[in-house]
């Protein structure tokens, strides 16, 4: 930016050569600058200005997503691991519900045996 009611050279980036020519306003070369050139000066440097605005709002944008997408992947693997372990899980569940099922069932045998032979130790000794 330059001090107004300066004189001499007007220094421009090449952004602002650009956009000015690409809007079709005169490249100004010298200074103090007539109030239509500030003017659109002044409207040139805010769409360069805005311009940069929305480039860094779309890298941060992309930042963001592609972050999103990382932890998307990691959520989908820790899900894949988690589902393998609980059918692991289940598998063994069920395993251990079937011996126990067993268990009981040769428990059962065996208290079915002891009261028939302590029965049969009472008709033995009534005799």
């Amino acid at each position: 930016m330059t001090d107004k009611g300066s004189t001499g050279v007007l220094h421009l980036t090449e952004e602002e050569k650009r956009t000015l020519q690409a809007e079709g306003y005169p490249i100004p070369t010298r200074l103090p600058l007539t109030k239509t050139e500030e003017k659109s000066l002044k409207k040139i440097r805010r769409k360069i200005k805005n311009k940069i605005s929305a480039q860094e709002s779309r890298r941060k944008k992309k930042e963001y997503m592609d972050a999103l997408e990382r932890k998307v992947e990691i959520l989908k693997s820790e899900n894949c691991d988690y589902k393998k372990r609980i059918s692991n899980l289940e598998d063994t569940n069920y395993s251990l519900v079937s011996q126990l099922n067993k268990l009981q069932a040769i428990i059962a045998r065996h208290t079915a045996q002891l009261s028939n032979n302590q029965n049969n130790l009472r008709v033995g000794v009534a005799k």
